[in-house]
């Protein structure tokens, strides 16, 4: 005579509901997270059916259930995982990750930002915090913001939508603050392989401070008729044409390269700046002057400084 053992039909009753909701989630094309996450209490309720059948139809006086302990087992496994999905779902982590795997690593364009400077408007202080940063200068009294950035996009929408996404700005007196963001990361999700690679175009008659955060920068003045001062940048570019009107100086860097020929070395200028060098750490300042000399840019605490001159 055949033995029922509890949990034998509960197994082959739980595939086969399993695998029904597995054909409709292809068939209508439902999320088979959500389909995991909503299936496992059928496994209760079979199982605690079957209990009850069970006991109903035994005709001993004091039915003794016998167990089929590996289909329990594998019940047990298949409703650990549906729970676990349920988990994932209650604490959004399933959407996160959702997300995460339907997006793509794509180059965009930044939304453009325009800004008109008056007289009133004497200084610029930008920082560009871990961006790299690319700064030319214009005739006409507008400042402009634009380049690219790279990062994870989901079913084809930009993660910048407007300017203020990546860049604030502040006027206060005569000073026009401009700030770059940091690009959202959506709970680290999308942080990694992130850039944003920005040009600041300004009149080339408002003065310019920069800081970063040892990030690279790159300057064009061109046209230049102030001063501008860049500071903490792991390395600066200037790209100059012959006939610049310009006084380099590069304060407290750890390395100059190109057009070495013309650098003037100079010796620290305080005693705090002595103890550096004295410890073995680079630190070199110099000047570089091409034509007159009348508009200065001061460069200091950089790793490196680079100076490329065009004919």
């Amino acid at each position: 005579m055949r033995t029922w053992r509890v949990g034998s039909i509960s197994m082959g009753a739980s595939l086969l509901f399993l695998g029904i909701f597995l054909l409709f989630s292809q068939l209508l094309k439902w999320d088979s997270a959500y389909v995991l996450a909503g299936w496992w209490p059928v496994l209760l309720i079979v199982l605690g059916a079957e209990i009850l059948v069970y006991l109903f139809l035994s005709k001993q006086e004091k039915p003794i259930l016998k167990y089929d302990f590996l289909s329990i087992i594998f019940v047990a496994v298949i409703g650990t995982v549906g729970i676990g999905f349920t988990v994932l779902q209650a604490t959004g982590l399933t959407e996160e990750l959702q997300t995460f795997f339907d997006s793509e690593m794509t180059t965009a364009d930044l939304p453009s930002f325009n800004y008109q400077v008056g007289d009133e408007v004497k200084r610029i202080v930008v920082d560009s915090s871990h961006h790299p940063l690319t700064v030319e200068t214009v005739t006409d009294k507008e400042v402009s913001v634009f380049g690219t950035y790279r990062s994870s996009f989901t079913e084809g929408k930009p993660l910048l939508g407007n300017p203020e996404d990546y860049l604030m700005t502040t006027r206060k007196g005569d000073t026009l603050y401009i700030t770059l963001k940091s690009l959202p990361d959506y709970n680290g999700w999308m942080q990694s392989g992130q850039e944003m690679d920005a040009t600041l175009v300004i009149p080339a008659s408002k003065s310019l401070e920069i800081s970063s955060d040892y990030s690279e920068v790159t300057l064009k003045p061109r046209t230049l008729s102030s001063s501008w001062e860049v500071s903490s940048s792991a390395r600066v570019n200037l790209i100059l044409a012959s006939n610049e009107d310009l006084t380099i100086n590069a304060d407290n860097v750890g390395d100059i390269q190109g057009e070495n020929v013309k650098w003037q070395m100079t010796e620290p200028a305080s005693a705090s700046d002595k103890d550096v060098i004295e410890e073995g750490i680079p630190n070199k300042s110099a000047t570089l002057k091409l034509g007159s000399g009348q508009h200065p840019i001061t460069i200091s605490h950089s790793d490196q400084v680079n100076v490329s001159i065009k004919n």
